[in-house]
């Protein structure tokens, strides 16, 4: 699979169960696939709106930080908060940049994780949508598929 970006991170939403917040877990992943469709929209009055989509490709021979491992989302929901450092997942609701993160926290709330974002002049991606086609087909062919707004 061929890939046009050097790194994207991807940040795993999670439950604090003491203050009931929800934090991301920050996950830089190396040579991916990644396509931005601009357009816009109409709505039932007439107001225009800009309709942007994003498609990335996470082929199976990326490079993830730290070795972490993929787990299917509920599996990794049910990981307390040291084991989930050492996986990934994809959920719907999650975000995701166009770049490594330079922070140095494990883990942000999703304020801190907004602002990070802001700062840093970044454009934050919510997955929408996602398939693991990581079971069939060659080394080149495997990955994992998300869409988002």
């Amino acid at each position: 699979m061929i890939t046009n970006v050097d790194a994207i991170t991807v940040y795993n939403g999670r439950n604090d169960k003491e203050t009931r917040r929800k934090k991301y877990i920050p996950t830089i992943i190396r040579n991916v696939f990644y396509a931005e469709a601009k357009g816009t929209t109409v709505t039932d009055n007439g107001v225009w709106g800009d309709d942007i989509q994003y498609k990335i490709r996470i082929p199976i021979t990326s490079i993830i930080q730290d070795g972490r491992t993929f787990l299917p989302d509920l599996k990794y929901a049910k990981l307390d908060d040291g084991e989930a450092l050492k996986y990934w997942t994809i959920t719907k609701e999650d975000f995701i940049v166009r770049e490594a993160y330079t922070g140095g926290s494990s883990s942000l709330y999703e304020d801190e994780l907004m602002k990070h974002i802001q700062e840093q002049g970044l454009d934050p991606i919510r997955v929408k949508e996602y398939a693991d086609n990581t079971s069939g087909g060659s080394q080149y062919l495997k990955h994992w598929r998300i869409g988002g707004k």
